[in-house]
């Protein structure tokens, strides 16, 4: 009788382990930080400022410089950045449970990331002032940190009062599109706009502690979405492949911690999918989660394959009733519902079948043929319709701080240059 008994735990324990993490039984939604209200911004201010006077501050910090070497250049950089988001998000809601991190679609200023709105004294702050370079107005105006050494928080436009071009949202939808695997989608993401912005703001945003500004946040939870629109694109809910921190990657591996800010021994699977276990949370512009745990096996882009994707991709978010029941494919890199589908449509009309199979896969290739730009004849004077900016390049420094190899990051940006240049050369017009 013990036996059976015995046997008939076993067999739910195991059912339980196939079946995955519960469903998440209420969701929060990370909006676009653009979206906020004024009062909404006051409300996240006043939560840094008591969380920095506790030290959580420091201690995301700290945290972050100790683990630097070991969460960049690697696959595990989507996970740990999952978790340690969220985890700042868990401990911002200790002091008000309405707190969620928002997200900084960057690619919206890409243009002319210093006019921002969200670079404004009534949000992230402006350019730093002084000397120092000391950020004197914001939400962390001002604001004294003890790590890794008595200093302002400093901020320091890498244009002097003006910020270099960013990446256009038709190259990360490129990326989002064509990569079939995340450690090809890590790279890409890692060796562009991840940089590009925390060199853009530089100060301590360019340093190993740079969780202490939270610029750092709003952008990875940006960071994370287009992850997890990714994620949803290849149907790819379950792919760790590459090199995680420890080696092969793992989904077993446990994401790396410090004693200052600890997970408790959360794997990389437990952050895998949004919606289940701890995972409570999705973003306003992006699908719904699975209706049920993908589990291990559903690591592959079959899935996807095997739909007709649409051009604005996420057409079930978190605020629709009922569930996905299925991947639902986002074919780009921005959050702008309206102007995913113009994106689309300009370039099916503007590509012909090789540029599109080559760069943007995702939205098939039996389009006309390349129409080239004939610049003599244009004469609109919309900004809109001016040719997209070169990305710029990582510096030398960052480059090694990271460990990264220089001449694979060259080659990334090379890629990256040819986007632009394609684009640039067709009739094609962004709507961004």
């Amino acid at each position: 009788m013990k036996l059976g008994i015995s046997l008939a735990f076993v067999a739910l324990a195991a059912l339980g382990a196939a079946q995955g993490p519960a469903a998440c039984t209420s969701m929060r939604v990370r909006r676009n930080a653009a979206s906020l209200s004024a009062q909404e911004w006051q409300a996240i201010g006043s939560v840094i400022q008591r969380m920095h006077q506790d030290g959580w501050i420091t201690r995301f910090g700290s945290a972050h410089d100790r683990l630097f070497s070991r969460i960049h250049g690697n696959t595990s950089f989507f996970p740990f950045h999952r978790r340690f988001v969220l985890e700042f998000e868990n401990v911002a809601r200790t002091y008000d449970p309405n707190f969620t991190v928002p997200y900084w679609d960057a690619t919206e200023s890409f243009r002319n990331p210093a006019a921002d709105p969200l670079l404004t004294a009534g949000s992230l702050g402006t350019n730093g002032q002084g000397q120092n370079q000391c950020l004197a107005d914001g939400i962390q105006a001002n604001m004294q940190l003890s790590y890794p050494n008595a200093h302002c928080l400093r901020r320091r436009f890498n244009g002097g009062n003006t910020i270099n071009a960013w990446y256009a949202p038709e190259i990360i939808s490129s990326y989002m599109q064509r990569d079939t695997s995340l450690a090809s989608f890590r790279e890409d993401i890692e060796y562009s706009i991840h940089g590009a912005v925390h060199l853009g703001l530089s100060g301590d945003m360019d340093s190993g502690y740079a969780a202490q500004d939270f610029s750092f946040m709003v952008h990875h939870a940006n960071l994370d979405r287009l992850w997890w629109d990714w994620q949803n694109t290849h149907g790819s809910f379950m792919m760790y492949d590459g090199t995680g921190s420890n080696g092969r990657a793992s989904l077993t591996d446990v994401i790396l911690d410090d004693s200052s800010v600890p997970f408790g021994g959360s794997t990389v699977e437990s952050v895998m999918v949004l919606g289940y276990g701890n995972v409570c949370y999705n973003y306003d512009s992006s699908p719904s989660p699975p209706q049920s745990y993908p589990g291990a096996g559903a690591a592959g882009s079959s899935a996807a394959a095997a739909q007709q994707p649409t051009a604005n991709g996420a057409d079930r978010t978190a605020s629709n009733a009922g569930p996905a029941t299925g991947p639902s494919p986002v074919l780009s890199g921005s959050s702008n519902m309206p102007n995913r589908l113009l994106e689309a449509s300009r370039l099916q009309s503007s590509l012909g079948s090789d540029f599109v199979n080559r760069f943007f896969p995702g939205l098939g290739g039996n389009f006309p043929g390349f129409r080239r730009r004939e610049y003599q004849e244009k004469k609109e004077k919309c900004v809109r319709s001016e040719p997209l900016p070169y990305p710029p390049r990582l510096t030398p420094d960052w480059i090694k701080m990271h460990g990264f190899d220089p001449e694979r990051v060259e080659m990334f940006h090379r890629n990256a240059c040819e986007i632009v240049e394609v684009l640039n050369n067709s009739t094609y017009k962004s709507p961004y």
